[in-house]
């Protein structure tokens, strides 16, 4: 991946995770950054699988999970929203993934999201959405409580 396909990935995550409650969105977020990359010529599928958290040598939870994939590097932008709900772990979580899994998780792939199977966004939803990213590179990330999140836009009726 070079460097301008880095920080386009970067940049989308943010988009997300700023503009849409990542809460329970794990799949449309997923198939949003797939639609809005086909725009870009990147084919970055969505995938379904497991992602587990090393908490300590003896402990680790796991849980289904919906993320993309580009050039076999995980692209990741709902990942945080497990930790919006476990509250003593939250510090294990990043905002984010491009690039660089952290030693402490690992994903699993089981399937890719068939095309038939996603949300469909409309051409015109994605045009906007691709233009407000390239428009705007500086979206600040922080963390944030999952109340801050349920005052998102809500991904599913922006279709």
């Amino acid at each position: 991946m070079n460097i301008s396909e880095k920080t386009f990935l970067k940049n989308v995550c943010k988009y997300c995770i700023n503009k849409y409650t990542i809460s329970n969105n794990c799949s449309l977020i997923a198939s949003l950054i797939y639609q809005i990359c086909k725009h870009e010529d990147m084919d970055v599928p969505a995938m379904q699988g497991i992602l587990r958290i090393y908490i300590n040598e003896n402990y680790s939870r796991s849980f289904a999970h919906c993320f993309n994939v580009y050039r076999g590097v995980i692209v990741d932008a709902s990942l945080y929203q497990y930790a919006l709900v476990n509250k003593p772990i939250e510090n294990l979580f990043p905002v984010y993934i491009v690039d660089a899994t952290p030693p402490h998780i690992e994903y699993t792939i089981y399937n890719e999201i068939k095309k038939d199977s996603q949300v469909k966004f409309s051409d015109k939803f994605l045009e906007n959405t691709l233009k407000n990213i390239k428009g705007n590179s500086t979206y600040p990330i922080k963390r944030f409580t999952l109340l801050e999140d349920s005052k998102k836009e809500e991904l599913f009726f922006c279709h």
